[in-house]
């Protein structure tokens, strides 16, 4: 045979078969399916995947954005997902009606939701000049709890103003409507209302969080079943989970990058700097449910059981795992020392 058509041949059949190890190195990999909250509370899940930090713990992971946690939660309980990420709440609405849910996991911390008013009222000050208007807010979300928890610490009832359940991505949209007199919203739909120069905030994050103690942390959860039947899949999550958490804690500036496009291709555009500055807002430095995320989720639970949109008040310790995120910190500080 001639030796150039034998190189050629040798070099097909070398390439099919390194293109055959990479399909069958695929298949090994264990599909998992994630719902996130799509909001500055994505970045974890958006940067596991884009990184790669769950590819390589061995696993392919169907990642899908929702409106909020509690779409994720839904989807959770519905057995169409097998991991979800949502606000402090959302375990415990779960709990609320006996639905094997466990927390396995820190996804981040710290609110990020501010009051806003109109950019043309010039005279609102204070939360109590927005007493009898009408305000904007996703009724039963985490930052509406935080909100009331605000409102009961000045001693203000709800009722003194006209509440209007809007979903938060479409906060903006009502802002331009011209509809309501403010809202209560979180990021990026806050920075967006501001950065098109449709309102103003009187009240940011910090003002709102810092005299009422909330951390405002965000879960990852799963169900009994799965960690019952798939021990060693939750264990490679959450592996992941907590390499993702120090990449990002680590790597601010790259981080802003992935969640800019990403804000993008969900229809928000936002400039780097912006997303630098709401990623400034959340925290990234621990994977494991501490009991500051325990104490400050009862204290927003205690508020909806009085409300009555509990049944009950569940206690959070009693279904937080933490077994899989203290390996994976073990795994991660082996690794480590090992450099």
């Amino acid at each position: 045979m001639n030796p150039k058509r034998l190189f050629s041949l040798l070099l097909v059949v070398s390439l099919w078969a390194f293109a055959l190890d990479e399909i069958q190195a695929q298949t090994k990999k264990t599909v998992v399916r994630l719902n996130y909250s799509g909001s500055i509370y994505a970045t974890t899940s958006v940067v596991g995947v884009e990184k790669g930090f769950f590819d390589q713990a061995g696993l392919i992971v169907n990642a899908s954005p929702e409106s909020s946690g509690q779409v994720a939660l839904q989807a959770l309980i519905g057995g169409s997902t097998d991991f979800a990420v949502g606000a402090n709440v959302r375990p415990i609405q779960a709990l609320a009606r006996d639905l094997p849910i466990k927390v396995i996991a820190l996804s981040t911390w710290g609110f990020a939701g501010y009051v806003l008013v109109p950019v043309k009222d010039t005279t609102t000050q204070k939360i109590e000049d927005l007493k009898g208007k009408t305000l904007a807010v996703q009724v039963g979300s985490g930052t509406h709890t935080v909100w009331l928890r605000y409102l009961r610490h000045k001693g203000i009832p709800e009722s003194d103003f006209k509440i209007k359940n809007i979903e938060t991505e479409q906060i903006p949209a009502a802002f331009e409507a011209g509809g309501i007199d403010g809202s209560i919203a979180w990021d990026p739909y806050a920075t967006l209302i501001t950065e098109k120069g449709l309102g103003r905030a009187i009240l940011t994050p910090k003002e709102i969080a810092e005299p009422i103690n909330v951390t405002y942390p965000f879960f990852v959860m799963t169900t009994e079943e799965t960690i019952k039947k798939k021990p060693e899949m939750v264990q490679k999550f959450v592996n992941a989970w907590a390499r993702t958490l120090d990449y990002i804690h680590k790597n601010k500036a790259e981080v802003a990058e992935v969640m800019q496009a990403f804000f993008a291709r969900e229809g928000t555009k936002l400039s780097k700097e912006t997303v630098k500055k709401l990623l400034n807002g959340t925290n990234y430095d621990h994977v494991k449910v501490t009991m500051a995320d325990i104490d400050d989720t009862m204290e927003s639970a205690k508020i909806q059981f009085e409300q009555k949109k509990l049944k009950k008040l569940p206690d959070l310790k009693q279904h937080v795992d933490n077994s899989f995120a203290e390996k994976a910190e073990k795994a991660m500080k082996a690794t480590k020392a090992k450099r």
